[in-house]
C-alpha cells in the first residue's frame, strides 16, 4: 500500500510539472508574440521582449527544474515567426541558458530574496538578471541568426545591442514586479481590503488610460504619460512593495497596450522611436518600482529591528530591575526583620525578658513587615503615600511608649515621583531615627519634618529631632544606625548631618528632588 501510495504521489507531481512548463511554455510564447509586433530590426529581434522577465521570474518562484518550458516556448515563437527551425533552435538554446545560468547565479549563488528586502538583493539582480545573463542570450541569439539566416556581418553589433536592451528591459520591468506580486507584503487578502487600494487603482487607471487611449494632446501626452508616477509612489509608500509591483505592472502593461494599437504619445514619430519611448518608460517604471521596493523593505526591516531591540532592552531592564529589587529585599530583610527576629530569639532564649518585652518585640517586627509590604504595592509608591502609612506604623509604637510625635510633611509635588526604591530610603533613615529615640533617648517629643528650604531649589530636607539626651547608647549600636543611615543617604544622592548636643538629637537629611 506504501509503495502504491508513493508511486501515485509520484505521478501526481510529474503530472503537476508537466503542466506548469507546458503553462510556462503557452505564456512565454504569447509574451514573445507580442514582443515581436514591435520587431521592426527584424523578425526575431525586438526591443520590447517582456518573455525574459517572465521566464527569469518563474524560475525563480517555482524552480529551474521548468527551463524545458523557457525551451519549448522559445522554439515556437521563433519558429512561427521565423520559419527557420536551425536558428529557432540556437535562440531557444540561448533564452533557456539565459534563464537557467541567471536563477542559478541569482538563487545558488548570490542567495537572492525575491522580496529584495537586502539592500545586495537589488545589487546582484541587477548585475547577474538584468545585465549579465542576458548576454548570453543576445550573443547566442545573433550568431545564431548570422549562421542560419543570413544576419549580415555589418550588422550583427546593431542586432546584438537590440536584443540585449530588450531582454534586460523586459528583465528589469517584470522580473522584480512578479516576484513581488507573489512574494511580496502586504498578504493580498490585507492589500485588497484596503480602502486605498481601490482609490489607486481608480486614479492610476483614470490617469494611465488618458495618457495612452484618451484623445491625442501632441507633447503634452509625455508629460501625461508620466503623470501616473506620483501614483506609484504613493501606492509604495502606502501599500508596501507588493503595492508598487501590482501598480508598476499596470502601467507597463497599459502603456505597451496603447503603443501595440498606435495609441498614446509614444506613436507620434516613427515606429522606432515608438518602440525606444516604450522600452524607456518600461524601464523607467520598473527602476522605480524596485527602487521603490527595496526602500520599502529596509524601512520595514529598520522597523522590525527596532521593536526587537526595543523589546529586548525593555526586558532587559525588567530584569535588572528585578534583579536590584531583589537585592534590596534581601538587604532590607537582613537589617530589618533579621535583626529583629535575632533580638526576639535572644529574649526568648536567656528568659531574661517579661511577656511585656516580647510583645513589643514582636510588635517592632510585624512594623518592619508591614514597612517592607508597603513599599512593594504598586499602586502607592509615591513618597508621601508611604510617609503616611509610616505614621499609621509609628504613632501606635510611640504612644505605648508615653512619647508623643509631631509630623509636618509640606506640599511638595517633587516628592511624588520619587522611585520606590528611593522612598524605602527615606523611610528606612526616619524608622532608624525614631528607633534610636526609643532605645536610647528617654525622650518625650519626636518631630518628624519635611520641607523645601526657600534658599536651596530643586532640594527638601527632612529632620528627625527628639528632646530625649541625645546618643548614649553604646558605640557599636551608635555606630551601625549612623552608617546604616549614611549609607542610604549617599544611594539617595542627598548628604545626612547629625547634631547629638544636649537636650536631644537633630538628625538632617538634604535630597535632591531628583533622586
Amino acid at each position: 500500500m506504501d509503495d502504491m501510495d508513493a508511486r501515485s504521489l509520484e505521478r501526481r507531481k510529474r503530472l503537476v510539472r508537466s503542466g506548469q512548463i507546458l503553462l510556462l511554455a503557452g505564456t512565454y510564447v504569447l509574451a514573445g508574440r507580442f514582443g515581436l509586433k514591435f520587431g521592426n530590426f527584424h523578425e526575431s529581434i525586438t526591443l520590447i521582449w517582456p518573455a525574459t522577465g517572465i521566464s527569469l521570474a518563474a524560475l525563480i518562484l517555482y524552480g529551474r527544474h521548468l527551463w524545458p518550458g523557457v525551451f519549448l516556448g522559445a522554439f515556437l515563437v521563433n519558429l512561427v515567426s521565423s520559419g527557420n527551425a536551425p536558428a529557432a533552435l540556437g535562440i531557444a538554446i540561448g533564452n533557456t541558458l539565459e534563464s537557467w545560468v541567471g536563477v542559478t547565479l541569482l538563487c545558488r549563488v548570490a542567495d537572492l530574496r525575491p522580496t529584495f528586502e537586502r539592500p545586495r538583493d537589488v545589487t546582484v539582480f541587477l548585475l547577474v538578471g538584468v545585465i549579465g545573463s542576458t548576454i548570453l542570450s543576445a550573443i547566442l541569439g545573433v550568431a545564431s541568426l548570422a549562421a542560419f539566416d543570413g544576419l549580415e556581418v555589418d550588422r550583427i553589433p546593431h542586432a546584438w545591442l537590440v536584443w540585449w536592451l530588450g531582454d534586460a528591459g523586459g528583465a528589469l520591468a517584470l522580473t522584480p514586479a512578479l516576484l513581488l506580486l507573489a512574494r511580496g507584503s502586504p498578504p493580498w487578502p490585507d492589500l485588497l481590503r484596503r480602502s486605498e487600494t481601490g482609490l489607486v487603482l481608480v486614479c492610476l487607471l483614470i490617469a494611465t488610460g488618458s495618457a495612452f487611449f484618451g484623445p491625442e494632446i501632441g507633447i503634452l501626452g509625455f508629460a501625461a504619460a508620466v503623470s501616473p508616477i506620483p501614483i506609484l509612489v504613493w501606492s509604495g509608500i502606502r501599500l508596501g512593495p507588493r503595492g508598487s509591483a501590482m501598480t508598476s505592472f499596470i502601467m507597463i502593461s497599459i502603456a505597451a497596450a496603447g503603443t501595440s494599437l498606435r495609441s498614446g504619445p509614444f506613436v507620434l514619430g516613427t515606429t522606432t522611436e515608438a518602440i525606444l519611448l516604450l522600452w524607456a518608460y518600461s524601464m523607467l517604471v520598473g527602476t522605480t518600482a524596485l527602487t521603490l521596493a527595496a526602500v520599502i523593505q529596509q524601512r520595514d526591516a529598520a522597523e522590525r529591528r527596532y521593536r526587537s531591540e526595543e523589546a529586548e532592552r525593555i526586558r532587559s531592564e525588567r530584569q535588572k530591575g528585578l534583579l536590584l529589587e531583589r537585592e534590596r529585599l534581601t538587604r532590607e530583610m537582613h537589617d530589618g526583620l533579621g535583626g529583629q527576629l535575632v533580638s526576639v530569639l535572644s529574649m526568648v532564649e536567656r528568659g531574661s525578658a517579661t511577656r511585656g518585652e516580647i510583645a513589643e518585640a514582636l510588635r517592632r517586627t510585624i512594623d518592619e513587615i508591614r514597612i517592607v509590604i508597603d513599599s512593594l504595592d504598586p499602586n502607592a509608591t509615591d513618597l508621601p503615600t508611604a510617609l503616611g502609612r509610616l505614621r499609621t506604623r509609628l504613632e501606635p509604637l510611640l504612644r505605648r511608649n508615653d512619647i508623643r510625635l509631631s509630623w509636618q510633611i509640606d506640599e511638595i509635588p517633587a516628592l511624588r515621583s520619587f522611585p520606590p526604591s528611593a522612598t524605602l530610603h527615606v523611610l528606612r533613615i526616619i524608622q532608624e531615627g525614631v528607633t534610636n529615640t526609643l532605645r536610647h533617648a528617654g525622650a518625650d517629643l519626636v518631630e518628624v519634618r519635611m520641607t523645601r528650604p526657600e534658599d536651596r531649589a530643586g532640594r527638601v530636607t527632612l529632620t528627625i529631632q527628639d528632646d530625649g539626651r541625645g546618643f548614649s547608647g553604646s558605640a557599636e549600636t551608635k555606630g551601625r544606625g549612623v552608617r546604616n543611615m549614611t549609607s542610604r543617604a549617599i544611594e539617595l544622592g542627598g548628604a545626612l548631618r547629625i547634631d547629638d548636643s544636649n537636650p536631644g538629637t537633630k538628625i538632617s537629611l538634604t535630597l535632591p528632588t531628583d533622586c
